[in-house]
This record gives structure tokens, C-alpha cells and sequence, in this order.
């Protein structure tokens, strides 16, 4: 479900085996996600390019994520978004609390 490959001090976390980030799958990826988050000063980068769906649930396990690592002085940045998941993203106004690397917004 939640590969994470680490790179120096950075980690980046892909999605593999699904399209969809909602209820069936979040909380096996909101433990993964917070248990490396709990690390002081982590950073990681979560590579959304195989999302192509997100739900209130999935984005709870965003918010969550993004909790961990601000409690832990670490880092939490969204990669290679879809327009349709960015979409909602705004929508919510959470692209005002996300961090986004360079390479967002992808179809």
C-alpha cells in the first residue's frame, strides 16, 4: 500500500496498488504515514501521482499526517498531485495548509 523510500535525511511515501485514497484503505496508510512522522524532524514527501480519488476520509489522513509532523518539527509535502484531487483540494481551501513540491498538480 504506503512504500516509503528514504534518500538522505528525506523520505518519500508512494501509494502503490490503488487509485483511490478513501475510507477502505486510510487507516492502514495513517498509521504508516504517523508512525514515521513521529520521528523528530522528519521530512517526507508523499508522491500522490497514482490518486486519482480522494475522500473525506483520505483527507483526514492528510490533516493527520500534517499534525504528526508539525508536532515533531518535521516536514509533510504533497508531490505530484492529480487536478481533480487538487481540485478538491482548494475547494476545501486545504491548498492554503499543504505543503506542494515543484512537480504538482499532474494529470
Amino acid at each position: 500500500m504506503l512504500k516509503l523510500e528514504t534518500k538522505g535525511n528525506v523520505t518519500e511515501g508512494i501509494l502503490e496498488g490503488t487509485n483511490r485514497l478513501n475510507a477502505t484503505i486510510a487507516q492502514e496508510v495513517k498509521i504508516s504515514l504517523n508512525n514515521a512522522l513521529k520521528q523528530s524532524e522528519f521530512q517526507l514527501i508523499l508522491n500522490l501521482k497514482n490518486i486519482l480519488f480522494i475522500d473525506s476520509t483520505g483527507i483526514g489522513v492528510l490533516i493527520s499526517a500534517l499534525k504528526t509532523s508539525r508536532q515533531n518539527n518535521g516536514t509533510f509535502i504533497l508531490k505530484a498531485v492529480n487536478k481533480d484531487v487538487m481540485s478538491l483540494l482548494t475547494l476545501m481551501k486545504l491548498d492554503k495548509v499543504f505543503d506542494f513540491s515543484e512537480s504538482t498538480n499532474q494529470n
